[in-house]
């Protein structure tokens, strides 16, 4: 039997004498059994002669040590001095530059005439027996392959690719996600494989792919992004489901020949699923709540990546509405409330849309409140002078609505305005023991305010009212009762002063009305004649406009 040795320079280098070889089949398997590949180990034992044989022991160069011709070589002349032990060492050499390179062409026939065998394999080692190596010595070569050659036929069960694949591995999770009573599960497919290099006949590459190409080849045939549906009925049962939300990611190790796929989905009994949280809080000074509902829709479209737009979209299709919104609210939190109720329409709301998540989050605030449309609060001022014992009432009405549009909320709004009358004993409520005594406030309205804004709907309106036209009216009457007449007669000359005569005769009674009458909005008629009668000796008027003040004063001349 001849064995030769073709490395990449085309060269068929003879071992001689030609080693015995082992050729031992092994098969590739995963932890299951199941087949994935096969290799074939080759272990080369021979034996290095001194003064004969390939490779020889005497060379220029190491690319000429070995025999290529037809034949055997001619024996070396026999040197003493040790030149025996010198030769073995070189063949050492020889040997071990021949088999410095994978993928060369190993071929021998064996014995009998039976077919060539031909392979192209990985070199694992080469040792040599410890011994004088004098005489001889024996070595051991390991090689492997993944495919064997006989007589130009392959021996081969399986794809060529495949045999290139020492281990692998496939798994699948099923996740159950909290909170989400079952229906919804994070799925993982997680595929590895380790390759190894392949040669074909010409010394080249296989597929010209190094180890963890044929990785990546054996990985990406059982990656396809979706899930079987017969694995999902053997985890899970039977049902309709939709998987999305898928994700793909992908590791190499080139050192190690390794390759990996891992593939996530949400697997959903629905197209969405909603996480929501709610929050309640409340104000002691209204006794009003605020009441927030929050939620993030994630959408599952079958099959598609997480920044597909059509999670999104199915997201986005079950945002609620208000009246749903009120509704779950309601249902979860409104024993909470203490009786109160929410409005129809909620006082925010937003929205955020996250195409690279396939979610939508959305929050909607409430604040509860007896009509449930608006919220309004009162104010009353009183200012009051003593002087001109003048009054005024101020009372402001604030409304803040509630409404989806800035039309129903400006309706709403409007809807919510007092009457004048209500406002009027609404303050005169709020005040109550507050008043000055004797002092009477009108209840017609002196004036009125209001301002709207158009986009909030906020809405504020003020009245005030005065005593004005209560006019607390003074009447005082003075008389001048008459007098007996004396004459005072001047004489010169008499130091005793003037003659005084009593004349037998009086002045005549005169009686002074004064009429004050205040808080007039425009100048009244005073009749003084109700209180006195007589003759008109004076009479006079005045008027201030400012403080609405009108006073009358008539002098009467009454016989005694």
């Amino acid at each position: 039997m001849s064995l030769i040795y073709v490395k990449s320079d085309s060269v068929g280098r003879k071992i001689i004498p030609a080693p015995i070889v082992t050729l031992n089949k092994q098969f590739n398997r995963n932890q299951d059994g199941s087949k994935i590949g096969t290799v074939y180990n080759i272990t080369l034992k021979g034996t290095l002669l001194p003064f004969r044989g390939s490779p020889s022991g005497n060379y220029s160069s190491l690319d000429q040590a070995f025999h290529t011709g037809a034949g055997y070589p001619p024996d070396e002349i026999v040197v003493d001095n040790n030149e025996d032990f010198d030769g073995i060492l070189r063949k050492q050499e020889a040997l071990r530059w021949l088999f410095n390179e994978d993928g060369g062409s190993l071929e021998w026939q064996p014995s009998g005439g039976q077919p060539v065998v031909k392979c192209n394999p990985r070199i694992i080692s080469i040792d040599f027996t410890e011994g004088v190596w004098a005489v001889n010595c024996d070595y051991t070569i390991q090689l492997e392959t993944n495919w064997v050659f006989i007589n130009g036929t392959s021996d081969v069960e399986d794809s060529l690719s495949q045999d290139l694949i020492v281990s692998a591995n496939e798994t699948w999770g099923f996740e159950e996600i909290d909170g989400r009573n079952g229906k919804q599960f994070n799925v993982t497919h997680n595929v590895t494989a380790q390759g190894i290099l392949g040669f074909t006949a010409s010394e080249t590459k296989f597929e010209g792919k190094d180890a963890w190409e044929h990785a990546k080849d054996y990985v990406n045939a059982r990656v396809n992004g979706t899930i079987n549906s017969s694995i999902i009925t053997s985890v899970l049962g039977s049902g309709t489901r939709t998987a999305g939300q898928y994700i793909k990611s992908t590791n190499i190790d080139k050192n190690q020949g390794n390759y990996e796929i891992t593939e996530k989905w949400l697997l959903s009994d629905q197209t969405s699923y909603t996480e929501q949280q709610f929050n309640v809080e409340f104000d002691k000074d209204t006794g009003e709540y605020s009441v927030t509902y929050e939620g993030t829709v994630t959408g599952v479209s079958s099959n598609k990546r997480s920044g597909d737009t059509l999670n999104m979209e199915a997201a986005r299709a079950q945002i609620p509405s208000d009246a749903t919104a009120k509704t779950i609210t309601t249902n979860i939190i409104g024993v909470l409330l203490s009786g109160k109720s929410l409005p129809t329409s909620p006082s925010t709301r937003t929205f955020a849309l996250n195409q690279q998540n396939g979610t939508v989050t959305f929050t909607f605030k409430w604040t509860t409140s007896d009509n449930q449309t608006t919220t309004i609060t009162e104010e009353v001022q009183y200012t009051t002078s003593t002087d001109s014992r003048s009054s005024v009432v101020s009372f402001t009405e604030t409304i803040e609505p509630y409404g989806s549009t800035s039309a129903i909320k400006v309706a709403n709004a409007k809807a919510a305005i007092y009457s004048d009358t209500v406002a009027y004993n609404k303050a005169i409520t709020l005040l109550s023991g507050q008043i000055l005594t004797g002092v009477t406030i009108n209840s017609n309205t002196k004036s009125k305010t209001l301002s709207v804004n158009q986009k909030t709907g906020s809405t504020r309106v003020g009245w005030t009212w005065d005593n004005r036209d209560i006019h607390n009216q003074e009447v005082s009457i003075q008389i001048q009762n008459p007098n007996i007449v004396f004459a005072s007669l001047q004489i010169p000359g008499r130091t005793a002063g003037p003659i005084i005569q009593n004349m037998k005769t009086s002045t005549s009674k005169i009686i002074t009305v004064t009429i004050r009458s205040r808080n007039h909005t425009a100048q009244p008629i005073l009749s003084t004649g109700f209180y006195a009668d007589g003759l008109i000796i004076s009479d006079s008027e005045t008027w201030n406009p400012e403080t609405g003040t009108a006073e009358r004063t008539t002098r009467f001349l009454k016989e005694t």
